[in-house]
């Protein structure tokens, strides 16, 4: 037996570990299994809600009828009624008997719950005469059945093809018909300038104006002042007129002409020569106009643009009188727009809120000195006023035919009680309609049409100088 020698102990420390050479293999992770709850759910929630909508939009969207005509499952089993009624030549199948599930109701066949046995020609009752006293009805009447003998047979009648029946008469024999309508009522033919009717006879023009001797010149331009003879302006250039007794007198002023040609032609060619026509200072060829309205008789006015009251007062413009101005301002506007109307016999101004203000005397005192009349509200002292009529009313601030219509019978009235009247009126289709007719009643009414010259009040002298 060898001995075993331990001189070599450090070299068996030095030798592999068996033990650490050993791996060690970790069990599989168990397998995961796929959850189809939520996808089952979503689709399940979809589906729900999908059918849940078109339930509501299919009960939203037809009534119950539709739904029956669309639905019919009673005894003869489903059916599509798409036809619109009346327009089908094929008649209705007759309702099942005892109604069906989804009969409409109404019908005679749901009331009643059994169908009317059919008779022959034979068999159908004669029909009754009517009563006495009662109408006779207008529908035609069946010819009464001729008698066959029993033994020969009867050939079958053929019916004529139906006519196309009325919506009144389709409505009343089918449950699906749409009931009658009623007939829109016809609107009347809107007014217009061409519809109004042309003046008559021969219209004598007044004299040319503006006279050369009658005028000034200034930085506005030629301006209109009283004669060497002492004449004024609105005398010479007013339409002439003779009073009548015992009567009374209606002026009418139509205003803002020259903007609207339309509307100045109709002015010009359809009104009667007694009324007076104020142009506006905005306008274009206004000498122009002035000349074909004094041709056709009119006597002629400028509107002076003015402050007026409310939010939907319209702006005054460039030369409009304003009381925020001042004086020598609204003086300078004032002599413009009298240099823009050659041969006007005044001015009309309908600003409420200028003629409330204090400059009202300084522009009537101008107004006066060049001898022309003013048309419009305000005060001043009586060495300013001039040639003044003030407005009864405007008949078309509110622009409707009832409206216009009693103005019109106001103003009458006030021109029969006090003796005279102004109307103004703006160029517009229904006022001309609703003036005309109203002018062709004035006569019947103890009412003349004067122009407005014939209703001023003249100024009062001016005082006499101290010596």
């Amino acid at each position: 037996m060898a001995k075993r020698r331990y001189d070599d102990l450090d070299d068996e420390d030095d030798e592999e570990d068996l033990s650490a050479s050993i791996r060690v293999v970790a069990p599989p992770p168990p397998r995961r299994r796929l959850n189809l709850r939520p996808l089952l759910t979503g689709l399940l929630v979809l589906g729900l809600g999908g059918g849940l909508g078109a339930g509501i939009y299919v009960l939203t969207s037809y009534d119950a009828r539709a739904l029956i005509g669309l639905l019919d499952i009673g005894d003869t089993g489903p059916r599509l009624s798409l036809q619109l009624p009346g327009r089908s030549e094929a008649p209705r199948p007759a309702a099942p008997s005892g109604g069906g599930l989804l009969t409409p109701p109404g019908s005679p066949t749901a009331d009643k719950g059994e169908t009317a046995p059919s008779l022959s020609s034979e068999e159908a009752p004669a029909a009754s005469p009517p009563a006495a006293g009662a109408p006779p009805s207008s529908a035609p009447t069946a010819p009464p059945p001729v008698a066959t003998p029993s033994a020969a047979p009867v050939p079958p009648v053929v019916a004529a093809p139906p006519s196309v029946p009325s919506r009144s008469s389709a409505a009343k024999a089918d449950p699906y018909a749409i009931p009658p309508q009623p007939a829109p009522r016809t609107a009347d033919k809107p007014p217009s300038f061409d519809a109004l009717p042309e003046i008559k006879g021969d219209l004598k023009p007044l004299a040319s104006a503006p006279l050369r001797e009658m005028l000034k010149k200034s930085q506005a331009g030629d301006l209109p002042v009283p004669g060497p003879d002492g004449r004024q302006p609105w005398q010479v250039y007013a339409r002439p007129w003779a009073d009548p007794a015992n009567r009374g007198k209606v002026a009418v002023v139509v205003i803002d002409l020259g903007l609207d040609r339309v509307a100045t032609e109709a002015a010009i060619s359809r009104l009667p020569p007694e009324v007076t026509l104020a142009f506006s200072p905005y306008a274009a060829s206004l000498d122009k106009w002035i000349r074909k309205a004094r041709d056709h008789g009119h006597e002629v006015l400028m509107v002076v643009p003015s402050e007026s009251v409310g939010p939907d007062s319209p702006d005054p413009g460039p030369y409009g009188l304003i009381s925020a101005a001042t004086p020598e301002a609204n003086l300078g506007r004032l002599e413009t727009v009298m240099a823009r109307g050659p041969g006007a016999a005044g001015l009309v101004l309908l600003g409420e809120s200028f003629a409330a203000s204090p400059q009202i005397s300084g522009v009537q005192a101008a107004v006066r000195e060049h001898g022309l009349l003013f048309v419009g509200p305000g005060a001043a002292a009586p060495a300013r006023t001039p040639a003044l009529a003030r407005i009864t009313a405007i008949i078309d601030r509110d622009l409707f035919r009832e409206a216009i219509d009693l103005r019109l019978n106001q103003i009458a009235v006030s021109a029969r009680v006090q003796g005279r009247a102004v109307a103004v009126v703006q160029p517009r289709p229904l006022s001309f309609d609703r003036l005309v007719g109203w002018l062709a009643t004035l006569s019947s009414n103890g009412v003349v049409l004067t122009p407005v010259s014939a209703l001023v009040t003249p100024p009062p002298p001016a005082p006499a100088a101290k010596p």
